[in-house]
């Protein structure tokens, strides 16, 4: 890998441990991310350097995430990994995430007594939820093929 591809393995990492998930499995998905084919599990650990089985806990995450996907090897009982580029499966990952995070923003509001705290807990779940109207609408137009 070139400098620019580890530092953007490693900074893909680094994200996705805002994602609640393990910074190996950021790697592996920027791994797969910069590759024309699938790879192995013995390509992913050599390549990152990281345990054989961390790579397959990591790629199971991946997959159930819907980050990446797996084939299998023509002549063995090998699976290869590639990354999911369909990003409407990606928006609606994240876009679950936000939900919960806009309904614990709901409950704040409600809990909250002071009315300064709960003013600000509603405003930033509107300007979220507006958000999310507005991505759910661009996932849905480029899904019937029309631009975003």
């Amino acid at each position: 890998m070139t400098p620019a591809q580890k530092r953007f393995v490693e900074d893909m990492g680094q994200q996705m441990l805002g994602w609640g998930l393990a910074r190996t499995t950021g790697r592996i998905y920027a791994y797969l991310l910069l590759r024309s084919e699938p790879a192995s599990l013995d390509e992913i650990a050599r390549e990152l350097r990281i345990a054989k089985s961390g790579a397959s806990v990591s790629t199971r995450h991946l997959m159930g995430f819907g980050l990446a996907r797996s084939s299998g090897e023509p002549g063995t009982r090998r699976l290869r990994y590639a990354a999911n580029h369909d990003l409407n499966t990606i928006l609606v990952a994240r876009a679950k995430q936000m939900q919960d995070f806009i309904t614990r923003l709901h409950q704040g509001a409600a809990a909250a007594t002071a009315a300064e705290p709960k003013r600000h807990l509603r405003r930033m779940s509107l300007v979220l939820e507006k958000a999310m109207d507005e991505i759910t609408e661009v996932a849905r137009r480029t899904e019937k093929g029309r631009p975003a």
